[in-house]
């Protein structure tokens, strides 16, 4: 009866969180194979949801279910991000496992999505064929930048993160900038929120598409508390360039059929960045109930608990780093707009980084996960390890390693 419960519990194991029976089943089967497409598509899927952590195909169906309601050409621009990414990831000798995960592929799919959604507005090009071409020549030399930052950073064993997608996100929006012959704060006149509101703050034109931002009161000095939390809703979807109230609820199903505890982390640190983010900003706020004040802190909370095993000091440092991350887009938030770019997810890579360097010093408090699958297992797991080293003496458990590499 024991045996059969076990294997019970093991097959539910193999479909939920990061469903590791369906990794299983693809790594098998070869790429020269009618099994191309499949394994094409989990690549894709667990891409779109590693975006925040989230490795699972049903996730970033979701997701992209979510890009296609906010934002038609958000949704387009992922798939051709993916498809990129995976070849030129096999061209570039990605290792296998990591190609399956999607995390080879993320980087470009962020590329695609945040250059469709907010670029036009602040260079002044449509979403025509030339822009898809030059996309795609940015998509290529993405997968190259992955490449390199990571055997940079390897002798650190912290991860790259979405630092690839600040540089070459950046570098095509100045580069089409420049192309229209603008520098400094100069926007088009379609990129204008209202005569009286535009700063050349590039972060303001990651609106929901329907006029949120436009229709404003400028006269109103209040904070209205509803929409900041409204806004930190819509953080998850500002994640992927979508700020729609229905693209972020279906974002937010996405993370949550991974991992209801890292979904939990996450709206925390959209409350605390979208919070910050009133106390830090002026009226009229559209920023921050927009979304764009939460995505930062929201990310990164998700992260700390996603790569450190949840314990009351990495619960701390969740908090401390949404914090962080919305203190440092406050702080780096004029630098940006002096060039007109917005900043993207650079406050989440600092913040992140710092917190999880942390893990990586001798007798470290905070305890980085080697097997990363997802929250609920790695709170398992360490439960089970605790449960073991109560069971045997000093000596034993001082050869029973918690975190054996950071993978």
């Amino acid at each position: 009866m024991n045996n059969r419960r076990h294997e019970q519990a093991a097959w539910w194991a193999g479909w939920v969180g990061h469903m590791p029976r369906v990794t299983s089943l693809l790594q098998e089967r070869s790429w020269l194979s009618p099994w191309m497409l499949p394994k094409t598509a989990n690549s894709i899927l667990r891409a779109i949801g590693i975006v925040a952590f989230a490795n699972s195909p049903l996730s970033g169906l979701f997701i992209l279910a979510g890009m296609f309601v906010g934002n038609l050409n958000v949704g387009w621009a992922c798939l051709l991000a993916g498809v990129i990414g995976v070849i030129f990831a096999k061209l570039l000798n990605q290792p296998e496992d990591l190609l399956g995960d999607g995390v080879v592929v993320f980087n470009g799919i962020l590329v695609a999505c945040i250059s469709v959604a907010v670029f036009p507005s602040l260079s002044g090009h449509q979403v025509d064929v030339a822009f898809w071409g030059v996309l795609a020549v940015m998509l290529v030399v993405t997968a190259y930048i992955d490449k390199g930052l990571n055997a940079l950073m390897a002798p650190s064993k912290l991860p790259a993160l979405s630092i690839p997608f600040n540089i070459a996100a950046a570098l095509l929006l100045l580069s089409l900038r420049g192309s229209a012959g603008m520098t400094g704060t100069h926007t088009p006149e379609e990129a204008s929120i209202s005569s009286e509101d535009s700063e050349g703050n590039g972060t303001l034109i990651l609106s929901d598409g329907n006029g949120t931002l436009t229709e404003l009161d400028g006269n109103v000095t209040e904070v209205d508390w509803l929409k900041v939390m409204e806004g930190s809703v819509l953080a998850a979807g500002q994640i992927y360039g979508v700020g729609t109230i229905d693209s972020s609820i279906l974002v937010l199903l996405g993370f949550l059929v991974f991992s209801p505890l890292l979904t939990t982390f996450f709206l925390l640190g959209g409350i605390i960045g979208s919070v910050l983010g009133a106390v830090v900003s002026v009226a009229p706020y559209g920023e921050v109930y927009a979304g764009l004040w939460g995505y930062n802190a929201m990310l990164t909370a998700g992260g700390i608990v996603y790569f450190l095993h949840v314990t009351p000091s990495s619960t701390l440092a969740a908090v401390v780093g949404a914090t962080l991350a919305a203190l440092t887009q406050a702080a780096s938030l004029h630098v940006f707009s002096a060039m007109t770019v917005p900043v993207l997810s650079y406050p989440f890579n600092v913040a992140t980084l710092l917190i999880l360097a942390i893990s990586t010093v001798p007798n470290p408090p905070l305890l980085w996960v080697g097997n990363k699958t997802f929250p609920e297992h790695h709170i398992y797991l360490y439960l089970k390890h605790l449960g073991r080293k109560d069971s045997l003496g000093p000596t034993e458990n001082q050869e029973i390693p918690l975190s054996i590499s950071n993978k």
